[in-house]
């Protein structure tokens, strides 16, 4: 009889449990990367279902295996997806947040990662944690600009600015021009050939009266195209008389033939 009740009694603990899922989840929408992310987890659970603040149960996940074919089906399993943490309780319905998300190391794979709506809460295996949540923590303006490096990178340009000096136009030779000739440059002697000596240098005089002749010839080459202008001046003058006493001439002629 006494095992009759018990097992009567572990079918309406597992009925119990089988009806305890999660129904939604929601978060919240920040304004700012400052502002923290708050997901909830809304479980379906009645007054004896045994959910309780600070209460951590794991959610499971149902999967019907079946072969490659999908005709044949072979059961369903439960497969262990995270730990919840109970934060708050109502008449219906209990609010958590998540607690750790199990590793698949050792656990069977999931086609969707976390917890969802659907999942079931297994109360095997639960626990108490009295341990405040981790607050998140929002670094301050002088923190960030502390660890914010700023690298400057300044370009220098060099102008380099070239000045071009005009060649100075070549003097006259005045010695070449009066028939002077201008020293032959010298020349290192050898160390196998006897040293020539360079030629001695016209005296001061000479330079001078060599630029003395120089001018009047000068003078004559510039006064040629004068002369040249003017004998073709009075030409062209004579030209103009001829022809005005021939018009004087048949003019007269004219005036004689009328009287005539």
């Amino acid at each position: 009889m006494m095992l009759i009740f018990l097992c009567i009694l572990g079918f309406f603990q597992d009925a119990k449990a089988a009806d305890i899922s999660v129904i939604d989840v929601r978060r919240n929408i920040t304004l700012s990367e400052d502002d923290a992310v708050y997901k909830d987890f809304y479980i379906s659970a009645s007054a004896g279902s045994g959910l309780k603040k600070n209460l951590v149960v794991t959610a499971v996940r149902k999967i019907n295996v079946r072969d490659a074919s999908g005709a044949n089906s072979f059961g369903e399993i439960l497969i262990p997806v995270g730990q919840l943490k109970i934060i708050a309780i109502f008449d219906k319905v209990a609010v958590a947040r998540e607690f750790n998300l199990l590793s698949r190391d050792e656990l069977p794979m999931l086609e969707q990662t976390g917890i969802m709506t659907g999942d079931r809460i297994d109360l095997q295996g639960s626990f108490i944690d009295n341990s405040k949540p981790k607050k998140r923590k929002v670094a301050s303006d002088d923190e960030k600009a502390a660890g914010t490096t700023t690298v400057v990178t300044t370009l220098t340009t060099s102008t380099t600015t070239t000045t071009t000096t005009p060649a100075a136009a070549p003097l006259p030779n005045v010695a070449a021009a009066a028939g002077v000739h201008s020293p032959s440059p010298l020349t290192p002697p050898t160390a196998a050939g006897p040293v020539v000596q360079p030629p001695a240098l016209p005296s001061t005089e000479k330079l001078l009266q060599g630029a003395t002749e120089f001018k009047p010839a000068v003078a004559k080459a510039e006064a040629v195209p004068h002369e040249a202008a003017s004998k073709a001046a009075s030409e062209v003058a004579q030209e103009t008389n001829k022809a005005a006493e021939t018009l004087e001439k048949v003019a007269d002629s004219d005036n004689n033939s009328g009287h005539e």
